[in-house]
């Protein structure tokens, strides 16, 4: 999973530069010590998890194309 994060953030880099910010953090991991309001959900989703602007947004698979629309949008609206 980590591996296909990576690719997916490495793409989107590339695509919108600096407009955004990507992060993969384990679930299991300290690093959702910084992510309280998703820790408390991990339980009603199924992994992987998308989350967009500290939201989450789509979670059980990781499709390119849904996340690129939808970082699109978000970018359009700033």
């Amino acid at each position: 999973m980590k591996e296909a994060a990576e690719n997916l953030g490495s793409y989107l880099s590339e695509k919108f530069g600096d407009a955004i910010k990507f992060s993969y953090v384990d679930v299991q991991s300290d690093g959702m010590k910084n992510y309280p309001d998703i820790s408390a959900i991990l339980n009603k989703v199924n992994l992987p998890l998308v989350v967009l602007n500290g939201r989450p947004k789509f979670h059980g698979g990781i499709t390119v194309s849904r996340i690129e629309k939808a970082v699109n949008e978000i970018l359009a609206k700033n």
